[in-house]
């Protein structure tokens, strides 16, 4: 399956995009590290293509120090 990568995009950004290239997103899981909840939109961080579509993991992004901050 040819599909565009949408490694790092914000996840309501890769579904479009997916959704476009007619990729159907079969799952998405989320990872966090342990203790405090992440803050920040989320971003895929990982994808996989299986038979049906393309499984996502995305993690909450951070804003670096002069950068502005958007919630995608």
């Amino acid at each position: 399956m040819n599909r565009p990568s949408v490694i790092a995009l914000p996840i309501a950004e890769a579904r479009e995009v997916l959704d476009e290239a007619g990729v159907g997103v079969v799952a998405t899981t989320q990872t966090m590290p342990p203790g405090e909840a992440p803050r920040g939109p989320l971003r895929v961080v990982r994808e996989r293509s299986t038979g049906e579509g393309v499984e996502l993991v995305v993690a909450a992004s951070i804003t670096l120090s002069g950068e502005e901050e958007n919630d995608d």
